[in-house]
Parts: C-alpha cells; structure tokens; sequence
C-alpha cells in the first residue's frame, strides 16, 4: 500500500492548495494561488473554514519476475500474478487563517473513514486459459492456485486469508476455482496531521500588470500510531490490523503562479517534501547489523500545469463558475515504504529470516514455514524456525518511480462566503519494482568484488525470496482514481 497517503493515499498537486483550505478572497486569484489576508485596509481579518470528502480506488497488477534457478536459464520473464484493489474514503476538515498582508497559517487533518484492500488472481483474460506450470506456460493467460508464483513460494496460503473475520480466516477460499485469494483488515483513523504558512509574494488584484505568486512552507507530521499486521487473528482482533499511521513526517516547500487574462486563469505549481522516519515507525535500522543502504520512507517532489476558465461570472457580487483542468507529474525517490503488498509479506513465514546476518544460520526458514503450514496463525513459526528468526513487518525498498495525473473539476463561487467544488483525478503509475532490497556491499570481506553471506556485507532486510533477481514483485496498470467535493466558508 501506493500509494499514501502510500498513508498511504492522497493528491499531490491539487489538495496541496483546493483541499487543505489554500483559499483567499482574490477576486482575480486562481484556486491555487489564494491567500487568507488580514489587516488590510478593507479587509480587516480573514479566516477560511472548509470540509472535504474524497472517495479513492485504486486498482492495479502486480506482476513477478521469473526465472527457474537452472544453470541454462538466463532469460528473467515478467509473468502475470495477482490484482491488487484498494477504497478509502477520507474527510478532511480544513482552517486558514491571515496573519497579515496576503500572509497566512493553514491546517488540515485527514480522517480516513474506512481503508480496504483484497488481492484477487488475475484472470482478466477474454477466455481464461490455465497452465499447470509455474511460471504459466506460454499458453497460459490466467492465474489460479496451481500456477501464482505467490502461492507457490507460500507467500500466501494456499486456501487465502481473509482478515475481515476472526472465526476461521484461512479456510475462506478453498474452492479450487476461486479469484479471490486475500482479504485485508478494514482500517480507519489518522495518519498525519499537515500544517504551513503560505506568503503571497505577488498579487495582480493590488498590481494588475503582475501575476500571482505564492510561496509555502509545510509540514506533514505523523501522529497516527503505527499500522502493523498480523494473521495471528484466531482469538483476537489486534489494534495494529486497523489503524492507517505510517508514522513518517514530511518537511517541503511549495510554490504557485497564476495570471487571470479573460475567461482564462493558467497556473503552474511545485512542490518538493522530504520525508523522515518517526519514533516507533516501522522503519526498521539494523544497519548495526548489516550493510542496510535504505531507513528513510521515500520522499517526493513534482508539479502541475493546468488552467481554470471562467464562463460565467458576476464580479461585483462575487459569483463564479469556472471549470478547472490540470495535468500533474510527481517523483517518488529514494526510500522505503508501504507498498501495495505490504500486507501480503508482513507476518509472512514465507519471509522470515534474521536481521543479523551474522547469525542468518540459526534461521531455518524452511522448518518455520513447515509448521506454520500444520498450525496456521501461530506465531510460533519464529521460534520453530530458530532463535535468530524474525517476522517481515511488510515495509520494503522500493524503486524510484514517477504518477501521472490529471484533474478536472467544477468550481462554483456562490457569493463572498462560500465555495464549493466537486471534481475527478485519475493518476497512474510507472512499472516499478515493490521489493527491491539490494544484496548489500562487498567491502573488507576476502573478496572485495561479492557480497559475502553470513557477514556484516549483507543487507539484514533482503529477503531472497521476494528480493533474487527472478522473484521480484512489480506493479503495474495502475488506475488510481478520485472523486472530492469540498465546501469552504469564508469570513
């Protein structure tokens, strides 16, 4: 779990300024570039007070690298595995508040209302061909139990897990033609609570031959407690199973420019955070232990272009109808995360292993898989395993990768107080890989040119099942879609 929000999941471009309160009383300003101002000369104090709902679902593919292990095969093949589904609803309360001439303090805290995900073989071939092989044979257009890689590398349990019930969460797909395969828990609450200060540098409605500019400082700091998972559910309902915090804190800056000419009000933002592990994250450092190259979650950085035009509008009274559209690129960077799979390998024995590599021999995995498969949920696995044996919290390395999106949406001026706008995103993903721990660095072993096992050279978070060349997760045919209205009340 993309992503967001990965927390993980909210806009990059466009709730930066029309759903965090980024509003003004700007007769000329575009939504991106209004400010609440106070302490003018007919304009003694403004204060700016809004509500959003956004509804998200995000469906993609996800995708395994493949490849047999034996000495003559060299070709790694990108097979078909699973699709992923996630919807969230989200409220977002909002306050800006002007501080002095076009210099502001804004607030928002997004409450998600209901988080769920499921993972279902992808069969979404015309006509479903299976094979019995793993990978699917050429033939092979569909995926049911007997040729996922998942499956086989017992990632996943042969008959599914359903975290939505306590009563009997292993036994709810046993049928052999089922899709469905893995049933996340439904989680609510908050993950981060976002402030900053916005200062409007330029203002064309005081200089008419200048543009708008705004430039801003914000904060996303995490105070959700630590979203965990467990599939040791039989007899209790863990708290960590339903919370939404990744507990990460995001510091950036942003800035936006506008110009009215017309009916036509082009803009152009940016944006650049930076993010930070928070105390009892589940942003492991065992670097202590190992080469371990990644600890922060991934940070990011991007744009938007886009347009509002104005078909309609009664200026004296304050009453506007504009039509919003916007295209917008970010980068995802340099990090860790919860990925769309995160809840696939997190207490999975299929991924146990020891975080000290040096004791990477006290950890038998195929003794903990063993009698997880005859005591299913127990989390006795890790000390059947051995004593070095420690559970997968399900965060990975993840590789760099761009979203794509575009917005458009109506934006309804109804007199000096009040305004509201309803619209619809659609982003996409590039292909990128979900696991992507490298093997570590070769440095002061025998050999200077290998990775040694067993020794402080080794990454303590590789996992090799999920992490070898040939077994890597990819996503991809990402569809990640919303649909917001927000009110805001203007004083």
């Amino acid at each position: 779990m993309r992503h967001p929000v990965h927390g993980r999941r909210i806009l990059p471009a466009l709730l930066l300024a029309a759903a965090t309160a980024g509003a003004g009383s700007d007769a000329t300003a575009a939504e991106v570039t209004r400010v609440a101002s106070s302490f003018e000369e007919n304009n003694r104090f403004d204060i700016h007070m809004g509500l959003a709902y956004t509804f998200n679902d995000k469906r993609a593919a996800i995708l395994r690298e493949w490849n047999t292990g034996g000495p003559n095969d060299t070709q790694t093949r990108l097979v078909k595995d699973l699709v992923y589904r996630q919807q969230r609803h989200v409220l977002t309360p909002t306050i800006e508040i002007g501080l002095w001439h076009d210099l502001a303090i804004y607030a928002s805290l997004p409450v998600i209302l209901a988080d769920n995900r499921n993972y279902a073989f992808d069969q979404r071939a015309d006509d479903c061909v299976y094979g019995d092989d793993v990978p699917p044979n050429p033939s092979a257009t569909c995926v049911n139990k007997n040729n996922s890689t998942t499956i086989r590398d017992g990632i996943i349990p042969r008959d599914g897990f359903d975290a939505t019930t306590n009563g009997a969460p292993f036994t709810q797909f046993t049928g052999p033609g089922t899709e469905l395969i893995f049933k996340g828990p439904t989680r609510r609450g908050i993950d981060q609570f976002w402030v900053g200060l916005k200062y409007g540098i330029l203002n064309q409605e005081k200089r008419a031959h200048m543009p708008n500019w705004v430039i801003g400082f914000e904060g996303r700091f995490g105070v959700g407690r630590a979203m965990t998972f467990t599939r040791n559910i039989d007899q209790e309902d863990p708290a960590g199973n339903h919370r939404v915090g990744r507990r990460t804190h995001e510091l950036g800056l942003w800035t936006t420019l506008s110009r009215r000419h017309r009916f036509l009000d082009p803009y152009f933002t940016a944006f650049w955070r930076q993010a930070f592990k928070g105390a009892a994250s589940q942003f492991q450092d065992f670097s202590r232990f190992g080469a371990q190259t990644q600890k922060q979650p991934q940070s990011t950085a991007g744009m938007s272009f886009g347009t509002e035009i104005v078909p309609w509008e009664r200026k004296a009274k304050q009453f506007k109808v504009s039509v919003l559209l916007e295209g917008s690129a970010v980068l995802h960077y340099s990090g860790r995360g919860y990925s769309e799979i995160w809840e696939l390998l997190a207490d999975s024995p299929a991924m146990v292993g020891s975080n000290d590599p040096t004791t990477a021999d006290q950890c038998d995995r195929n003794a903990a898989m063993a009698f997880a498969a005859d005591n299913p949920g127990d989390p006795g696995y890790l000390q059947a395993g051995g004593t070095s044996c420690a559970r997968h919290n399900g965060v990975t390395d993840l590789q760099d990768y761009g979203t794509f999106g575009f917005n458009g949406a109506l934006n309804l001026h109804l007199g000096p107080h009040a305004r509201l706008m309803a619209g619809f995103t659609v982003q996409t993903d590039t292909r990128h890989f979900l696991t992507f721990t490298n093997r570590g660095k070769a440095d002061g072993g025998a050999d200077n040119d290998r990775v040694e096992p067993g020794t402080k050279e080794v990454n303590p978070l590789r996992r090799d099942v999920v992490d070898n060349v040939g077994r890597r997760f990819v996503i991809d045919d990402v569809i990640d879609t919303y649909a917001y209205a927000r009110f805001l009340l203007m004083f």
